[in-house]
């Protein structure tokens, strides 16, 4: 079987043009080198090199073989040294998941460009449901995922911290005559109203929070006529087909026809969490705690105006 050092040595024989020179520059013997190739030429049952001139010339499948050669060694070497960058934390793909209630606005998105440059990174982005991004974390189909609470799956399993909070706003149409002069609602008032975005019933979220708050204010969301949980539910309150309830970053995707009513309600914050598997390595860490610094810094710099 041909070794890596046989290989070497045949394209450095062809690239400095004689037995010698290659020698030289491989700090091997001559008289070594001239065997190894003689070795290589036993093992793979054909000449490699035309002997019968001084000058070294390759026979017609020496020279097929070593255009095949180099082209491998090239590739084996560039798949080391990719491989080595991985290892070091770079070119590496890091997959991260976000629930539809969860907006990836420009804060976002420029926190990992950043990551991307400093820890010479990749990053893929994917939006999966809450529930399914703990079960994607378990099985290490996803790196770090962006959940918003409450969830159904036991979050002892893995590994989360606290991102930020920020109000809930209820989404009405700008057209419906009821809000026309409002600016914010009690959830009470909302009793009699349709609801375009109901729980699921085997999912938390967005959907499941809001109609936690409609429970502790005494009633039962009123299901409209065609619902969504995605962000398509706006498109249906700019519709008039009913109102939801979103969080304050929705602001940033309001369709036209849509304004978003403050909750007087105390209990009108929603939380998000950054979650990822227990005994991940240093690079989701690493990526962890500079999503988490980038709010802290916000927050901080918030209290100080």
């Amino acid at each position: 079987m041909l070794t890596f050092k046989q290989c070497n040595y045949l394209i450095s024989i062809v690239e400095e043009g004689s037995f010698n020179a290659a020698s030289e520059k491989l700090f091997i013997a001559q008289s070594a080198l001239s065997r190894q190739i003689k070795n290589l030429e036993d093992e793979i049952g054909f000449c490699v090199f035309d002997r019968s001139e001084k000058k070294i010339k390759l026979t017609p499948a020496g020279l097929v073989l070593y255009k095949s050669l180099k082209n491998h060694l090239e590739n084996f070497n560039n798949s080391i040294e990719l491989a080595k960058r991985i290892s070091e934390g770079e070119d590496r793909s890091i997959k991260i998941s976000h629930s539809s209630s969860i907006i990836f606005d420009q804060k976002k998105l420029q926190i990992l460009d950043e990551l991307c440059g400093k820890y010479k990174i990749n990053i893929e982005i994917n939006t999966i449901s809450s529930e399914d991004q703990i079960k994607a974390i378990l099985s290490g189909n996803i790196d770090i995922g962006f959940i918003r609470p409450p969830v159904h799956h036991n979050l002892d399993e893995i590994a989360s911290i606290s991102l930020y909070e920020a109000p809930l706003y209820v989404a009405v149409s700008a057209s419906n005559q009821n809000f026309r002069d409002k600016t914010s609602v009690y959830i009470r008032d909302l009793k009699e109203l349709e609801f375009v975005s109901t729980p699921h019933s085997e999912r938390g979220g967005l959907s499941y929070l809001a109609s936690n708050l409609c429970l502790s204010n005494g009633f039962s969301q009123k299901k409209s006529r065609i619902t969504s949980r995605k962000l398509s539910q706006l498109d249906l309150v700019a519709k008039d087909f009913g109102i939801c309830i979103v969080p304050e970053e929705f602001a940033s995707v309001l369709p036209q026809n849509v304004k978003l009513l403050s909750i007087n309600d105390k209990n009108n914050q929603s939380e998000v969490k950054l979650i990822w598997k227990k005994g991940s390595d240093v690079i989701i860490k690493n990526c962890i705690e500079a999503i988490q610094d980038s709010y802290i810094s916000d927050f901080k710099s918030s209290e100080n105006c």
